[in-house]
Parts: C-alpha cells; sequence; structure tokens
C-alpha cells in the first residue's frame, strides 16, 4: 500500500479498509505500507501503526540511490496499491515484475486528463466515490482500465447505535457531537474556524435547549495543537473530550454513536451517510469534497456550509434542528444513505486486486528475467 501521506489520514484509512477486506478474502496475502518521506506529514506513520501495519520509509532519493531504495522498499511486491500517489508510477521500472493499481483522488482542475500518460500505464484504476460524485470525463482515456466500486466501507463489525454508545461509556441522555481535526488537513485557518465554531456552538446550546449536550474530538494526535485555536480554553471543560487517533474499526464505532458528525472530508462523509449519523458538512476545499458535500446539501441529505458560512450561530442552529425534528433528521439520513452507497464498495476493489495478482508473470518469466 502507497498511500498519499502529503494531508490526513483518509487515504491510509481507505487503504486499510482495503487491506482487511484482502486478508479476509484470501487470508494468504500479506500487507506492507510504504510511506513516501519526501512529503510525509509525520503523523501518519502514527496513523499507519495504529491501524495495525507498521511501514517502511521511502527515503528521499537521488539517481544514484534510487534504484538501490525502491528495490528495498518493494522487490517483494506483487501488487502496489496507491492511493493518490501516482506520481510515483516511474518507480516501477525499478520494479517491473511488480502489478500497480492506482486509486485516484477526483480531478483538481485538468490532473486527471495531464495524468493520462501514467494512468494508461495502470493495471486497474479505482473509482471510489459515490454516484452522486459521478465518473469525470477525464477518465474516459482509459475508461478500460476504471472498475466503479464507490466507497470503501466495511461496516459488518460495527454494533448498533446503543451498543456503540454503551461501549464507549457515553449515556443515554447526553447527546454527543463528533469531530476529527486530523492535524487540520486542510490548513489553520480553515480547521481552527470550524473548530472554535462547533465549540462555540456547543457552548450556546448547553445555555439553551441542550443542557447535556457534549463534544468529542477525535484523531488529535497532540492535545496542545488545540491550544492555539483562537476561541477554545486553554484547558477544556469536562463536557469536551479528546481522543487521539484511532483504528478505522474505532472510528466507524465513535461515528456511529455520536448524534451529529462534522465533515470535511469524503470519508466522513461516506462513512456517516452509511451508518445513518446525522451529518453537518463543511467540505474541504478540495473538489471531490466540495462535489460530494455540496450535493448532499442540495439534497437535503445534510446540513452543508462553506468555509464562509461558518459561525457558532449557523452550527448552532444545524445543531438545534438535528437533535429537536427527529422526523426531518431520519429523512435527511435516509437520503444520505441512499447517495452515498452502492457499487460493491471495497469487496469489489479487493476483488480487483487479487485479480490483477493473479495476472502477475510468474517469478523468472518475462524480459526481465535473466
Amino acid at each position: 500500500m502507497l498511500p498519499s501521506v502529503a494531508g490526513g489520514i483518509g487515504h491510509i484509512s481507505r487503504t486499510a479498509t482495503l487491506a482487511r477486506m484482502l486478508q479476509r478474502l484470501d487470508p494468504t496475502v500479506q500487507v506492507e505500507y510504504v510511506l513516501d518521506a519526501d512529503r510525509l506529514r509525520p503523523f501518519n506513520i502514527d496513523a499507519t501503526m495504529r491501524m495495525g501495519f507498521r511501514p517502511r520509509l521511502l527515503p528521499p532519493r537521488t539517481r544514484e540511490s534510487r534504484d538501490a531504495i525502491v528495490r528495498a522498499c518493494f522487490d517483494d511486491a506483487d501488487v502496489i496499491v496507491d492511493d493518490v500517489a501516482r506520481y510515483l508510477l516511474p518507480l516501477r521500472q525499478v520494479v517491473p515484475r511488480a502489478a500497480w493499481v492506482s486509486i485516484p483522488m477526483h480531478p483538481i482542475g485538468d490532473e486527471l486528463f495531464m495524468d493520462w500518460p501514467l494512468m494508461a500505464q495502470m493495471d486497474a484504476i479505482i473509482w471510489a466515490y459515490p454516484p452522486l460524485v459521478g465518473l469525470p470525463p477525464e477518465l474516459e482515456t482509459v475508461a478500460d482500465k476504471v472498475v466503479q466500486t464507490g466507497p470503501f466501507l466495511d461496516l459488518a463489525d460495527v454494533p448498533d447505535k446503543a451498543a456503540a454508545r454503551a461501549r464507549l461509556g457515553w449515556a443515554v441522555d447526553e447527546p454527543v457531537v463528533l469531530y476529527a481535526p486530523r492535524g487540520f488537513p486542510f490548513g489553520p485557518a480553515f480547521g481552527h474556524r470550524v473548530l472554535a465554531s462547533i465549540y462555540g456552538a456547543v457552548e450556546a446550546l448547553r445555555r439553551t435547549s441542550c443542557p447535556r449536550l457534549r463534544l468529542v474530538l477525535l484523531a488529535v494526535r497532540d492535545p496542545a495543537e488545540l491550544r492555539g485555536v483562537a476561541g477554545l480554553p486553554v484547558e477544556l471543560p469536562g463536557w469536551a473530550t479528546v481522543r487521539g487517533i484511532v483504528t478505522p474499526a474505532e472510528a466507524l464505532v465513535y461515528t456511529q454513536a455520536a448524534d451529529i458528525l462534522l465533515g470535511e472530508g469524503t470519508s466522513t462523509m461516506h462513512e456517516g451517510a452509511a451508518l445513518r449519523t446525522p451529518l453537518v458538512l463543511v467540505p474541504g476545499p478540495i473538489q471531490e469534497a466540495t462535489l460530494l458535500g455540496t450535493g448532499l446539501g442540495e439534497h437535503r441529505a445534510a446540513h452543508a456550509f462553506t468555509i464562509e458560512q461558518v459561525t457558532a450561530a449557523a452550527f448552532a442552529s444545524a445543531f438545534e434542528t438535528v437533535l429537536t425534528r427527529p422526523e426531518a433528521r431520519d429523512a435527511m439520513t435516509a437520503r444520505a444513505l441512499a447517495l452515498v452507497t452502492g457499487g460493491g464498495g471495497v469487496a469489489t476493489a479487493a476483488r480487483v486486486v487479487l485479480e490483477v495478482a493473479g495476472r502477475r508473470p510468474a517469478a523468472g518469466s518475462g524480459p526481465e528475467s535473466g
């Protein structure tokens, strides 16, 4: 697995879901992670380990050191799966027997079109977005390689809402707003504004209509990073709980247990929709998040805001609507579920990877042998 590590943990989480499904379908599969040190945000090392994988680092490379480094990291690979890291595909020349599968991000500008020479060399391309987002025309050039799977969701072992809340020790009469800062992948100005507004909204509602409302902050690697957020006290009150990075399976339990999920990236939106947890969205400034978040908002499947619209008062109004209007809430979550799920998901993606592995030439065959 070769996930992008330049941003948040979403790419690692998505490949970890794929890895678990691969091992479920074929227990002989061995999965190893390689993280590109050139673009690494260090908390992604911790995230990978918490998901059960000890990663190798792909060190910075020079013309003289490149081949030895690449062989050390990839020479035993049968299939390399990159998640938004296809810029590393030229390294395949050093390990030509390894098949390569790419999971691209929705195009940013003309990115997918400009990358078609790289994508044409892939053994398969997995499009892991819901039908609401659609397939961009840039992929028509390599349509024969594209498999539309929909989001990777592994929900088989997620308990129901009551059991999830009991597992986490959340009282039945304490509604919870869940937000994962994740190192503020869309930048501190964006992330700090969202977090300060969430905090202000919960604080205000506790004084009025929802006195037992709580805030849970997940995926906070270092609580010290919250101290620089204007609008938050130096010491958080007892109704605001901070948790570190957890495994994908644990994160799904939190999502299931929450009464409101604040989402910025697509993975969070997919999981909340699939578990029918009410969504309040501020799509991050990337096209995939904007398309999905805006689409869910337009279909009344979520409360969606642009970052310019984000205030404590705006969030408080959305939170109160979710918590006090159950019929509207249930209709909203049903629409979100229908718009996001379908396509076979991670099981279909895993079968694609196994099929590609099955087509890989045997050791000692091909022009590179001898």
